[in-house]
C-alpha cells in the first residue's frame, strides 16, 4: 500500500472502487471501470460486488427486502476490506469524466461515510449510490441488518435511503459527481444513467448515449473489453444487439443508426424487464390458482 495527501489527511493507495452488479451489468461495469482508468492518475482497483458471493438471510417482512438483486451488497464493503482504511462505492449505471483521486481524497472529518448532495435548494436527501466509506468506523455486518430489520429496528426506507446503520454521514461529495442523467463538458464528474429503460446499453434513444458508446469503442479499440466480450453480452441478451453494429461502423450517436441497425433491436427485451415480465407472470399463475382453489373448496360462510 502507498499513500497519497488528500484534502486534510493522508489517504492509501491504489484507490477501490467497489461497484452494486449483477453479470447481466458486466459490460456496462466494464464501462464504467475504463471511464475510472482513462482519467485518474493513480492505481485503481475496481471490484464488481456480486463476484463476492456473500450469502445472506433475507428479510422476513417482503417489505424490507432487496428491491435489487444488488441493493444491500455495499453494506458488505467494510468486511471486504478488513475494516481498514477507505472504499468508493458506486452503482454500476454510471460513467466517469474527472479523476476519481477528487472523491478519494475527500477529508472524512468525523464522519462515516461521504454521500453525495444535490444542486442547489433541492429537498432531496442525500444520495447513496455514490459513498466514500470509512470502513474503520463502519462495522457493518449484513446478517446483524437484516437481524434489525426482522427486530422492527430498521426499515427498508430507513437502511437505504437514510443510511440509518452510519453514526455520522456528511454529504460532502459534489453533485457534479452523481449528475442524474445530465452532462456539462468540463463540468460533470459522474454520469449517472438513472432512467433504466434508456441506460445506453439497453437503448439507442438515451439523449447521453454518444458519451457512453465512445469509451465503449475506446475500451475496445483499446483492447481493455475484447469484441468477443460485448458479442456475449449480446447474445446473453444482456445488452441492445446493435451494440455491435455501432463498434463495427464506429457511430457513436445511436441515433444516428440506420433503419436496418435499429432492426436489430426490434425483439430485444432488457434484462430488468424480464424479471418484471416473469413477476407479473408469477403475480397472475398466483391470482389463478388462488380463483381455482376458491372454486374447488366450499366457502365455510
Amino acid at each position: 500500500m502507498t499513500l497519497a495527501r488528500g484534502t486534510a489527511e493522508v489517504v492509501e493507495l491504489p484507490v477501490r472502487v467497489y461497484v452494486g452488479s449483477q453479470e447481466a451489468q458486466m459490460l456496462a461495469v466494464k464501462v464504467l471501470e475504463f471511464s475510472i482508468r482513462k482519467r485518474t492518475t493513480a492505481e485503481v482497483v475496481v471490484y464488481p460486488l456480486h463476484e463476492a458471493r456473500v450469502e445472506f438471510p433475507l428479510p422476513k417482512d417482503r417489505g424490507n427486502r432487496p428491491r435489487t438483486p444488488f441493493s444491500f451488497q455495499r453494506f458488505y464493503i467494510p468486511a471486504l476490506k478488513g475494516f481498514r482504511g477507505r472504499a468508493i462505492y458506486l452503482d454500476s449505471d454510471m460513467q466517469v469524466f474527472r479523476d476519481i483521486m477528487e472523491l478519494w481524497t475527500l477529508p472524512f472529518e468525523g464522519a462515516d461515510l461521504l454521500a453525495a448532495r444535490e444542486p442547489g435548494d433541492s429537498a432531496r436527501r442525500p444520495q447513496f449510490s455514490v459513498m466514500l466509506l470509512n470502513c474503520e468506523e463502519l462495522r457493518w455486518d449484513l446478517a446483524g441488518i437484516v437481524a434489525a430489520l426482522d427486530r422492527g429496528e430498521l426499515t427498508y426506507e430507513t437502511l437505504m435511503y437514510d443510511m440509518a446503520v452510519a453514526r455520522k454521514i456528511r454529504t460532502a461529495i459534489d453533485p457534479s459527481w452523481n449528475s442524474l442523467e445530465r452532462y456539462q463538458e468540463g463540468e460533470t464528474g459522474l454520469l449517472h444513467y438513472t432512467d433504466m429503460p434508456t441506460q445506453p446499453w439497453v437503448s439507442a434513444n438515451n439523449p447521453n448515449g454518444a458519451l457512453w458508446i465512445r469509451d465503449l469503442r475506446r475500451a475496445v479499440t483499446d483492447g481493455f473489453i475484447p469484441r468477443g466480450y460485448v458479442e456475449d453480452h449480446v447474445r446473453q441478451g444482456f445488452v441492445r444487439p446493435s451494440l455491435l453494429y455501432q463498434l463495427d461502423h464506429d457511430v457513436d450517436d445511436a441515433r444516428d443508426l440506420p433503419r436496418q441497425a435499429r432492426a436489430l433491436d426490434a425483439e430485444y427485451v432488457a434484462p430488468f424487464q424480464r424479471m418484471e415480465i416473469g413477476r407479473s407472470r408469477s403475480r397472475k399463475l398466483l391470482s389463478g390458482v388462488r380463483s381455482a382453489i376458491r372454486r374447488l373448496v366450499p366457502s365455510r360462510e
